[in-house]
Protein backbone atom coordinates (compact mmCIF):
# COMPACT_ATOMS: atom_id res chain seq x y z
CA UNK A 1 0.00 0.00 0.00
CA UNK A 2 1.60 3.28 -1.06
CA UNK A 3 1.02 6.79 0.24
CA UNK A 4 -1.69 7.59 -2.28
CA UNK A 5 -3.54 4.34 -1.60
CA UNK A 6 -3.49 4.96 2.13
CA UNK A 7 -4.52 8.58 1.74
CA UNK A 8 -7.41 7.35 -0.42
CA UNK A 9 -8.49 4.90 2.26
CA UNK A 10 -8.29 7.56 4.93
CA UNK A 11 -10.80 9.66 3.02
CA UNK A 12 -13.40 7.14 4.23
CA UNK A 13 -12.10 6.78 7.75
CA UNK A 14 -11.19 10.10 9.30
CA UNK A 15 -13.26 11.23 12.30
CA UNK A 16 -13.97 14.75 13.41
CA UNK A 17 -10.82 16.42 14.82
CA UNK A 18 -12.40 16.93 18.27
CA UNK A 19 -13.28 13.25 18.50
CA UNK A 20 -9.93 12.28 17.02
CA UNK A 21 -8.11 14.18 19.76
CA UNK A 22 -10.18 12.50 22.47
CA UNK A 23 -9.53 9.06 21.00
CA UNK A 24 -5.81 9.70 20.55
CA UNK A 25 -5.44 10.95 24.11
CA UNK A 26 -6.82 7.66 25.41
CA UNK A 27 -4.50 5.41 23.49
CA UNK A 28 -1.57 4.34 25.63
CA UNK A 29 0.44 3.20 22.61
CA UNK A 30 0.15 3.47 18.82
CA UNK A 31 -2.00 0.90 17.08
CA UNK A 32 0.14 -2.11 16.13
CA UNK A 33 -0.34 -2.51 12.35
CA UNK A 34 2.11 -0.13 10.70
CA UNK A 35 -0.02 1.78 8.27
CA UNK A 36 1.13 5.02 6.73
CA UNK A 37 -0.24 8.33 7.89
CA UNK A 38 -2.29 10.70 5.82
CA UNK A 39 -0.72 13.97 4.69
CA UNK A 40 -2.72 16.13 7.08
CA UNK A 41 -1.38 15.81 10.59
CA UNK A 42 -4.82 16.33 12.13
CA UNK A 43 -6.12 13.03 10.66
CA UNK A 44 -3.79 10.28 11.82
CA UNK A 45 -6.41 7.86 13.17
CA UNK A 46 -5.99 4.49 11.42
CA UNK A 47 -8.54 2.32 9.72
CA UNK A 48 -9.03 0.10 12.74
CA UNK A 49 -9.56 3.00 15.10
CA UNK A 50 -11.37 1.63 18.13
CA UNK A 51 -14.19 2.79 20.35
CA UNK A 52 -15.47 0.95 23.44
CA UNK A 53 -18.82 0.39 25.08
CA UNK A 54 -20.45 -1.88 27.65
CA UNK A 55 -22.32 -4.87 26.26
CA UNK A 56 -25.21 -3.68 28.34
CA UNK A 57 -25.52 -0.87 25.83
CA UNK A 58 -25.36 -3.30 22.96
CA UNK A 59 -28.08 -5.58 24.27
CA UNK A 60 -30.40 -2.78 25.31
CA UNK A 61 -30.79 -1.42 21.80
CA UNK A 62 -33.90 -3.37 20.85
CA UNK A 63 -36.41 -5.77 22.42
CA UNK A 64 -36.35 -7.73 19.16
CA UNK A 65 -32.57 -8.22 19.29
CA UNK A 66 -31.51 -11.12 17.10
CA UNK A 67 -28.56 -13.32 18.20
CA UNK A 68 -26.54 -15.55 15.89
CA UNK A 69 -23.45 -17.72 16.23
CA UNK A 70 -20.17 -17.54 14.35
CA UNK A 71 -18.69 -21.05 14.55
CA UNK A 72 -14.99 -21.25 15.37
CA UNK A 73 -12.63 -23.48 13.33
CA UNK A 74 -8.95 -23.84 14.03
CA UNK A 75 -6.88 -25.05 11.07
CA UNK A 76 -5.07 -28.19 12.25
CA UNK A 77 -2.01 -27.54 10.12
CA UNK A 78 0.12 -24.50 10.96
CA UNK A 79 1.55 -22.30 8.25
CA UNK A 80 5.31 -22.57 7.78
CA UNK A 81 6.08 -19.00 6.77
CA UNK A 82 8.75 -18.96 4.02
CA UNK A 83 12.07 -17.55 5.18
CA UNK A 84 14.56 -15.39 3.29
CA UNK A 85 15.13 -16.80 -0.19
CA UNK A 86 18.46 -15.18 -0.92
CA UNK A 87 19.02 -13.74 -4.39
CA UNK A 88 16.14 -11.53 -5.49
CA UNK A 89 14.18 -12.37 -8.66
CA UNK A 90 14.28 -10.17 -11.73
CA UNK A 91 10.48 -10.29 -12.04
CA UNK A 92 7.74 -10.94 -9.42
CA UNK A 93 7.44 -14.66 -8.64
CA UNK A 94 4.40 -16.40 -7.15
CA UNK A 95 4.05 -19.80 -5.48
CA UNK A 96 0.82 -21.18 -4.10
CA UNK A 97 0.12 -23.41 -1.15
CA UNK A 98 -2.98 -24.81 0.57
CA UNK A 99 -2.81 -25.05 4.34
CA UNK A 100 -4.99 -27.59 6.13
CA UNK A 101 -7.44 -27.68 3.25
CA UNK A 102 -8.96 -24.37 4.43
CA UNK A 103 -6.50 -21.57 3.63
CA UNK A 104 -5.05 -20.77 0.22
CA UNK A 105 -1.74 -18.93 0.49
CA UNK A 106 0.01 -17.10 -2.35
CA UNK A 107 3.61 -16.11 -1.68
CA UNK A 108 4.93 -13.40 -3.98
CA UNK A 109 8.65 -12.54 -4.11
CA UNK A 110 9.37 -9.07 -5.47
CA UNK A 111 12.56 -7.84 -7.16
CA UNK A 112 13.43 -5.29 -4.46
CA UNK A 113 11.94 -2.58 -2.26
CA UNK A 114 13.08 0.18 -4.61
CA UNK A 115 11.22 -1.13 -7.65
CA UNK A 116 7.95 0.63 -6.87
CA UNK A 117 5.80 -2.42 -6.14
CA UNK A 118 2.57 -2.13 -4.18
CA UNK A 119 -1.03 -3.28 -4.46
CA UNK A 120 -4.37 -1.68 -5.18
CA UNK A 121 -7.92 -3.02 -5.63
CA UNK A 122 -7.05 -6.70 -5.74
CA UNK A 123 -4.07 -6.34 -8.07
CA UNK A 124 -0.31 -6.07 -7.74
CA UNK A 125 1.25 -3.09 -9.49
CA UNK A 126 4.64 -1.54 -10.18
CA UNK A 127 5.12 2.20 -10.65
CA UNK A 128 8.00 2.54 -13.10
CA UNK A 129 10.07 5.68 -12.63
CA UNK A 130 13.01 7.40 -14.28
CA UNK A 131 16.21 8.15 -12.43
CA UNK A 132 14.91 11.61 -11.55
CA UNK A 133 11.76 10.11 -10.02
CA UNK A 134 9.41 10.96 -12.89
CA UNK A 135 6.59 8.44 -13.32
CA UNK A 136 6.99 6.60 -16.64
CA UNK A 137 4.18 4.09 -16.38
CA UNK A 138 2.49 1.42 -14.28
CA UNK A 139 2.43 -2.37 -14.70
CA UNK A 140 -0.45 -4.41 -13.28
CA UNK A 141 -0.77 -8.12 -12.45
CA UNK A 142 -3.57 -10.31 -11.15
CA UNK A 143 -2.63 -13.07 -8.70
CA UNK A 144 -4.56 -16.10 -9.92
CA UNK A 145 -3.76 -19.55 -8.58
CA UNK A 146 -0.01 -20.06 -8.82
CA UNK A 147 0.59 -17.43 -11.49
CA UNK A 148 0.81 -13.67 -11.90
CA UNK A 149 -1.25 -12.65 -14.94
CA UNK A 150 -0.20 -9.38 -16.66
CA UNK A 151 -3.10 -6.99 -17.11
CA UNK A 152 -3.53 -4.34 -19.77
CA UNK A 153 -2.58 -0.89 -18.53
CA UNK A 154 -4.47 2.14 -19.82
CA UNK A 155 -3.46 5.79 -19.51
CA UNK A 156 -5.74 8.81 -19.30
CA UNK A 157 -4.39 12.35 -19.44
CA UNK A 158 -6.34 15.21 -17.88
CA UNK A 159 -6.10 18.88 -17.00
CA UNK A 160 -8.29 21.04 -14.79
CA UNK A 161 -8.15 24.02 -12.45
CA UNK A 162 -9.32 24.73 -8.93
CA UNK A 163 -8.92 27.65 -6.55
CA UNK A 164 -6.47 29.50 -8.78
CA UNK A 165 -4.25 26.48 -9.43
CA UNK A 166 -3.84 24.37 -12.60
CA UNK A 167 -3.76 20.58 -12.24
CA UNK A 168 -2.82 17.99 -14.80
CA UNK A 169 -1.15 14.66 -15.34
CA UNK A 170 -1.70 11.07 -16.38
CA UNK A 171 -3.72 8.41 -14.58
CA UNK A 172 -2.67 4.79 -15.17
CA UNK A 173 -5.40 2.22 -14.66
CA UNK A 174 -6.61 -1.29 -15.37
CA UNK A 175 -9.91 -3.14 -15.14
CA UNK A 176 -10.01 -6.50 -13.38
CA UNK A 177 -13.06 -8.45 -12.24
CA UNK A 178 -15.30 -5.49 -13.00
CA UNK A 179 -13.32 -3.13 -10.79
CA UNK A 180 -10.92 -0.33 -11.61
CA UNK A 181 -7.47 0.00 -10.05
CA UNK A 182 -5.83 3.35 -10.68
CA UNK A 183 -2.60 5.11 -9.90
CA UNK A 184 -1.33 8.62 -10.40
CA UNK A 185 0.73 11.04 -8.42
CA UNK A 186 0.29 14.76 -8.38
CA UNK A 187 2.57 16.92 -10.49
CA UNK A 188 2.85 19.35 -7.60
CA UNK A 189 3.41 17.50 -4.36
CA UNK A 190 4.17 18.61 -0.86
CA UNK A 191 7.19 20.65 -1.91
CA UNK A 192 4.95 23.18 -3.63
CA UNK A 193 1.96 22.65 -1.35
CA UNK A 194 -0.54 21.23 -3.83
CA UNK A 195 -1.41 17.77 -5.03
CA UNK A 196 -3.95 15.47 -6.69
CA UNK A 197 -4.93 11.83 -6.26
CA UNK A 198 -7.35 9.35 -7.82
CA UNK A 199 -9.47 6.53 -6.40
CA UNK A 200 -11.97 4.05 -7.91
CA UNK A 201 -15.74 4.39 -7.71
CA UNK A 202 -17.49 1.22 -6.55
CA UNK A 203 -19.54 -0.33 -9.33
CA UNK A 204 -18.16 1.88 -12.11
CA UNK A 205 -15.51 1.20 -14.72
CA UNK A 206 -15.93 4.38 -16.76
CA UNK A 207 -14.68 6.96 -14.29
CA UNK A 208 -12.64 7.51 -11.13
CA UNK A 209 -12.76 10.10 -8.39
CA UNK A 210 -10.21 12.89 -8.69
CA UNK A 211 -9.32 14.82 -5.55
CA UNK A 212 -7.37 18.05 -5.90
CA UNK A 213 -5.90 19.66 -2.82
CA UNK A 214 -3.87 22.57 -1.54
CA UNK A 215 -2.14 23.38 1.72
CA UNK A 216 -1.07 21.09 4.54
CA UNK A 217 -1.95 20.45 8.16
CA UNK A 218 -4.31 23.20 9.39
CA UNK A 219 -4.32 24.88 5.97
CA UNK A 220 -5.24 21.69 4.09
CA UNK A 221 -8.29 21.84 1.82
CA UNK A 222 -9.51 19.61 -0.99
CA UNK A 223 -12.20 19.36 -3.64
CA UNK A 224 -13.80 16.32 -5.36
CA UNK A 225 -14.18 15.86 -9.11
CA UNK A 226 -15.01 12.99 -11.47
CA UNK A 227 -12.54 11.95 -14.18
CA UNK A 228 -13.86 10.18 -17.28
CA UNK A 229 -11.36 7.45 -18.19
CA UNK A 230 -12.25 7.43 -21.87
CA UNK A 231 -12.13 11.13 -22.67
CA UNK A 232 -10.16 12.62 -19.80
CA UNK A 233 -12.99 15.08 -19.14
CA UNK A 234 -13.26 16.35 -15.59
CA UNK A 235 -16.66 16.99 -13.97
CA UNK A 236 -17.20 19.24 -10.96
CA UNK A 237 -19.24 17.15 -8.51
CA UNK A 238 -20.42 19.92 -6.19
CA UNK A 239 -21.27 22.82 -8.44
CA UNK A 240 -24.58 24.46 -7.59
CA UNK A 241 -25.09 22.50 -4.37
CA UNK A 242 -24.22 25.28 -1.93
CA UNK A 243 -21.18 23.36 -0.68
CA UNK A 244 -19.43 26.65 0.09
CA UNK A 245 -21.01 26.81 3.55
CA UNK A 246 -18.94 23.73 4.46
CA UNK A 247 -15.68 25.21 3.10
CA UNK A 248 -12.80 24.71 3.43
CA UNK A 249 -13.44 21.02 2.74
CA UNK A 250 -11.15 18.43 4.26
CA UNK A 251 -13.20 15.34 3.42
CA UNK A 252 -15.85 14.31 0.87
CA UNK A 253 -17.30 10.82 1.26
CA UNK A 254 -19.78 9.57 -1.36
CA UNK A 255 -22.69 7.17 -1.35
CA UNK A 256 -22.85 4.32 -3.88
CA UNK A 257 -24.22 6.27 -6.89
CA UNK A 258 -22.55 9.63 -6.11
CA UNK A 259 -25.95 11.26 -5.60
CA UNK A 260 -25.11 12.34 -2.06
CA UNK A 261 -21.99 13.14 -0.10
CA UNK A 262 -20.92 13.72 3.46
CA UNK A 263 -18.79 16.85 3.51
CA UNK A 264 -16.51 17.59 6.41
CA UNK A 265 -14.60 20.65 7.43
CA UNK A 266 -12.19 20.94 10.31
CA UNK A 267 -13.69 24.37 10.94
CA UNK A 268 -17.35 24.08 9.97
CA UNK A 269 -18.37 20.53 10.98
CA UNK A 270 -20.30 17.85 9.08
CA UNK A 271 -22.75 18.40 6.19
CA UNK A 272 -25.04 16.37 3.95
CA UNK A 273 -24.84 17.32 0.27
CA UNK A 274 -27.69 16.29 -2.04
CA UNK A 275 -26.46 16.62 -5.62
CA UNK A 276 -29.88 15.96 -7.17
CA UNK A 277 -31.65 18.41 -4.88
CA UNK A 278 -28.80 20.95 -5.14
CA UNK A 279 -28.65 21.42 -1.36
CA UNK A 280 -26.02 21.26 1.34
CA UNK A 281 -27.25 21.22 4.94
CA UNK A 282 -25.48 20.80 8.25
CA UNK A 283 -26.08 17.32 9.71
CA UNK A 284 -26.59 18.93 13.09
CA UNK A 285 -29.39 21.05 11.59
CA UNK A 286 -30.96 18.04 9.86
CA UNK A 287 -30.92 15.77 12.91
CA UNK A 288 -30.91 18.10 15.90
CA UNK A 289 -27.70 16.41 17.06
CA UNK A 290 -24.23 17.77 17.64
CA UNK A 291 -22.48 15.49 15.17
CA UNK A 292 -18.84 14.63 15.84
CA UNK A 293 -18.35 12.27 12.89
CA UNK A 294 -20.35 10.65 10.09
CA UNK A 295 -19.89 8.04 7.37
CA UNK A 296 -21.84 5.94 4.87
CA UNK A 297 -22.36 2.21 5.22
CA UNK A 298 -22.29 0.08 2.03
CA UNK A 299 -26.10 0.37 1.72
CA UNK A 300 -25.94 4.20 1.89
CA UNK A 301 -27.22 4.51 5.46
CA UNK A 302 -25.42 7.20 7.44
CA UNK A 303 -23.84 6.38 10.79
CA UNK A 304 -23.58 9.42 13.06
CA UNK A 305 -21.44 9.78 16.16
CA UNK A 306 -22.36 12.16 18.99
CA UNK A 307 -21.12 12.88 22.48
CA UNK A 308 -22.96 10.80 25.06
CA UNK A 309 -24.69 12.41 28.03
CA UNK A 310 -24.12 9.34 30.24
CA UNK A 311 -20.41 9.67 31.05
CA UNK A 312 -17.27 11.61 30.21
CA UNK A 313 -15.58 10.70 26.93
CA UNK A 314 -18.44 8.45 25.80
CA UNK A 315 -20.18 8.54 22.45
CA UNK A 316 -23.54 7.51 21.00
CA UNK A 317 -24.22 6.11 17.54
CA UNK A 318 -27.21 6.81 15.32
CA UNK A 319 -28.45 5.77 11.89
CA UNK A 320 -29.82 8.40 9.54
CA UNK A 321 -31.57 7.92 6.19
CA UNK A 322 -31.04 11.02 4.03
CA UNK A 323 -33.92 10.01 1.72
CA UNK A 324 -36.61 9.80 4.41
CA UNK A 325 -35.09 11.77 7.29
CA UNK A 326 -35.53 8.75 9.60
CA UNK A 327 -33.22 8.92 12.60
CA UNK A 328 -32.59 6.00 14.99
CA UNK A 329 -30.55 6.02 18.20
CA UNK A 330 -28.67 2.70 18.22
CA UNK A 331 -26.04 2.69 20.99
CA UNK A 332 -25.10 4.79 23.99
CA UNK A 333 -21.94 5.13 26.06
CA UNK A 334 -19.17 4.12 23.67
CA UNK A 335 -15.81 4.56 25.35
CA UNK A 336 -12.36 4.57 23.81
CA UNK A 337 -10.99 1.03 23.68
CA UNK A 338 -7.81 0.71 25.74
CA UNK A 339 -6.39 -2.59 24.56
CA UNK A 340 -3.12 -2.41 26.45
CA UNK A 341 -4.51 -1.85 29.90
CA UNK A 342 -4.86 -4.54 32.57
CA UNK A 343 -8.49 -5.24 31.62
CA UNK A 344 -8.79 -4.97 27.83
CA UNK A 345 -12.46 -5.20 26.93
CA UNK A 346 -15.07 -3.16 25.14
CA UNK A 347 -16.24 -2.29 21.65
CA UNK A 348 -14.03 -1.78 18.59
CA UNK A 349 -15.77 -0.03 15.71
CA UNK A 350 -14.47 0.20 12.16
CA UNK A 351 -15.03 3.60 10.58
CA UNK A 352 -16.61 3.30 7.18
CA UNK A 353 -18.89 0.36 7.98
CA UNK A 354 -21.82 -0.65 10.13
CA UNK A 355 -20.32 -3.38 12.31
CA UNK A 356 -17.91 -3.72 15.18
CA UNK A 357 -16.37 -6.17 17.62
CA UNK A 358 -17.26 -6.43 21.31
CA UNK A 359 -14.84 -8.11 23.71
CA UNK A 360 -16.36 -8.88 27.10
CA UNK A 361 -14.54 -9.06 30.43
CA UNK A 362 -14.49 -12.87 30.23
CA UNK A 363 -12.78 -12.76 26.83
CA UNK A 364 -15.87 -13.68 24.79
CA UNK A 365 -16.20 -11.99 21.39
CA UNK A 366 -19.35 -10.80 19.62
CA UNK A 367 -19.98 -8.91 16.39
CA UNK A 368 -22.47 -6.05 16.73
CA UNK A 369 -24.40 -4.55 13.83
CA UNK A 370 -25.07 -0.84 14.30
CA UNK A 371 -27.80 -0.81 11.65
CA UNK A 372 -29.93 -3.84 12.52
CA UNK A 373 -29.07 -4.25 16.20
CA UNK A 374 -28.15 -7.92 15.66
CA UNK A 375 -25.52 -9.64 17.77
CA UNK A 376 -23.34 -12.50 16.48
CA UNK A 377 -21.35 -14.49 19.01
CA UNK A 378 -17.96 -15.87 17.97
CA UNK A 379 -18.24 -19.32 19.48
CA UNK A 380 -15.15 -20.68 21.23
CA UNK A 381 -12.88 -17.63 20.92
CA UNK A 382 -11.41 -16.41 24.21
CA UNK A 383 -9.47 -13.15 23.84
CA UNK A 384 -7.76 -13.69 27.18
CA UNK A 385 -5.55 -16.15 25.31
CA UNK A 386 -4.19 -13.38 23.08
CA UNK A 387 -2.00 -10.72 24.65
CA UNK A 388 -2.04 -8.49 21.58
CA UNK A 389 -4.49 -8.70 18.70
CA UNK A 390 -6.29 -6.56 16.12
CA UNK A 391 -9.45 -6.63 13.98
CA UNK A 392 -9.85 -5.05 10.52
CA UNK A 393 -13.08 -5.08 8.48
CA UNK A 394 -13.05 -6.05 4.79
CA UNK A 395 -13.97 -3.45 2.14
CA UNK A 396 -17.49 -4.90 1.75
CA UNK A 397 -17.99 -5.27 5.51
CA UNK A 398 -18.82 -9.00 5.23
CA UNK A 399 -15.58 -10.26 6.76
CA UNK A 400 -13.37 -9.28 9.66
CA UNK A 401 -9.65 -9.95 9.77
CA UNK A 402 -8.21 -11.11 13.09
CA UNK A 403 -4.47 -11.02 13.74
CA UNK A 404 -2.57 -11.94 16.88
CA UNK A 405 0.99 -10.79 17.44
CA UNK A 406 3.51 -13.19 18.89
CA UNK A 407 5.91 -10.69 20.39
CA UNK A 408 8.60 -10.71 17.70
CA UNK A 409 11.50 -8.35 18.38
CA UNK A 410 11.05 -6.66 15.01
CA UNK A 411 8.01 -6.15 12.80
CA UNK A 412 4.44 -7.22 13.44
CA UNK A 413 5.29 -10.83 14.20
CA UNK A 414 1.86 -12.25 13.28
CA UNK A 415 1.54 -15.56 15.15
CA UNK A 416 -2.07 -16.23 14.14
CA UNK A 417 -4.25 -15.01 11.30
CA UNK A 418 -7.97 -15.52 10.97
CA UNK A 419 -11.08 -14.34 9.13
CA UNK A 420 -14.58 -14.02 10.52
CA UNK A 421 -16.90 -14.67 7.59
CA UNK A 422 -20.17 -13.10 8.74
CA UNK A 423 -22.12 -14.36 5.74
CA UNK A 424 -20.98 -17.97 6.13
CA UNK A 425 -21.22 -17.84 9.93
CA UNK A 426 -17.68 -19.09 10.39
CA UNK A 427 -14.44 -17.93 11.99
CA UNK A 428 -11.33 -19.71 10.70
CA UNK A 429 -8.04 -19.31 12.58
CA UNK A 430 -4.61 -20.19 11.21
CA UNK A 431 -1.50 -20.52 13.40
CA UNK A 432 1.79 -19.38 11.87
CA UNK A 433 5.33 -20.61 12.52
CA UNK A 434 8.73 -19.14 11.58
CA UNK A 435 7.19 -15.70 11.12
CA UNK A 436 10.16 -14.17 13.00
CA UNK A 437 12.52 -14.88 10.08
CA UNK A 438 11.23 -11.83 8.21
CA UNK A 439 10.25 -8.30 9.19
CA UNK A 440 6.49 -8.17 8.63
CA UNK A 441 5.71 -4.53 8.08
CA UNK A 442 1.99 -4.18 7.24
CA UNK A 443 -1.29 -6.05 7.10
CA UNK A 444 -4.58 -5.23 5.37
CA UNK A 445 -7.18 -6.53 2.93
CA UNK A 446 -5.96 -7.17 -0.62
CA UNK A 447 -9.53 -7.42 -1.90
CA UNK A 448 -12.88 -8.46 -0.43
CA UNK A 449 -11.68 -12.07 -0.12
CA UNK A 450 -7.92 -12.04 0.46
CA UNK A 451 -5.72 -10.77 3.27
CA UNK A 452 -2.33 -9.24 2.50
CA UNK A 453 0.83 -9.22 4.63
CA UNK A 454 3.99 -7.45 3.46
CA UNK A 455 7.47 -8.35 4.66
CA UNK A 456 11.14 -7.77 3.94
CA UNK A 457 14.40 -9.41 4.91
CA UNK A 458 16.01 -8.48 8.21
CA UNK A 459 19.51 -8.66 6.75
CA UNK A 460 18.59 -7.32 3.32
CA UNK A 461 15.81 -4.73 3.46
CA UNK A 462 15.38 -4.82 -0.34
CA UNK A 463 14.37 -8.49 -0.18
CA UNK A 464 10.60 -7.94 -0.23
CA UNK A 465 7.53 -10.17 -0.13
CA UNK A 466 3.76 -9.98 -0.44
CA UNK A 467 1.75 -12.84 1.11
CA UNK A 468 -1.95 -13.31 0.24
CA UNK A 469 -4.39 -15.51 2.18
CA UNK A 470 -7.86 -16.66 1.20
CA UNK A 471 -9.88 -18.40 3.93
CA UNK A 472 -12.34 -20.86 2.41
CA UNK A 473 -15.87 -21.51 3.67
CA UNK A 474 -15.29 -25.28 3.94
CA UNK A 475 -13.86 -27.32 6.82
CA UNK A 476 -14.77 -28.98 10.07
CA UNK A 477 -14.88 -27.43 13.50
CA UNK A 478 -11.88 -28.77 15.41
CA UNK A 479 -11.79 -26.48 18.43
CA UNK A 480 -14.77 -25.52 20.56
CA UNK A 481 -12.95 -24.20 23.61
CA UNK A 482 -15.09 -22.10 25.86
CA UNK A 483 -18.34 -23.11 24.19
CA UNK A 484 -21.42 -22.03 26.07
CA UNK A 485 -25.02 -21.20 25.37
CA UNK A 486 -25.18 -18.00 23.31
CA UNK A 487 -28.21 -16.43 24.95
CA UNK A 488 -27.08 -17.36 28.46
CA UNK A 489 -23.69 -15.73 27.92
CA UNK A 490 -25.24 -12.58 26.45
CA UNK A 491 -27.69 -12.31 29.34
CA UNK A 492 -24.94 -12.84 31.88
CA UNK A 493 -23.03 -9.89 30.46
CA UNK A 494 -26.10 -7.63 30.44
CA UNK A 495 -26.82 -5.21 33.25
CA UNK A 496 -30.46 -4.49 34.19
CA UNK A 497 -30.19 -0.76 33.54
CA UNK A 498 -28.51 -0.50 30.14
CA UNK A 499 -28.70 2.51 27.85
CA UNK A 500 -31.68 2.80 25.57
CA UNK A 501 -32.51 2.83 21.92
CA UNK A 502 -34.70 5.70 20.79
CA UNK A 503 -36.33 6.09 17.38
CA UNK A 504 -37.90 9.16 15.90
CA UNK A 505 -38.52 10.66 12.49
CA UNK A 506 -36.14 13.42 11.52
Amino acid sequence: MNTLDYRRAMEQLSPDPALEEKIRSRLAQPYRPKLRSRRTAGRVLIAAAAIVCTLAAALAVSPELRAAVLTFFRVEQSEQVPGPAGERPEEPELTQSTIGGQVEAQYIRLPDAGSGFSYGSGVLFQAVRAEDGALLGVNYWAAEGDALIPLETHATAFSTAWDGMDYGGTVYWCEYNGRISCYGNGSGGMAVDWDWAVSPVDGRTDAVLLKVSQGSQMDYRCYPMLLDLESGAVTDLLTGTGWEQAAPLTLAQWNSDLSAAILSSDRMGWFCCDRAGKTTVSLSELTGLTVFSAWFTPDDTMILLTLSDTAEDCYDTWTYDPATGALAHTFSGLHVYRDREDEPYGFQFFYGGGRGIYISEDGAVTVLDLESGSVTTVEGLDMRSWANAAFIASPDGERILFAAYGGADEGLGISALGVMDLEAGKFTLLSREDYEALYEGSMSWFDAQRVAVTAHGKEDYNETYLYLYRFTSQGEMVDKRGKCDTISRLKAMTKPSGPRRDEREG
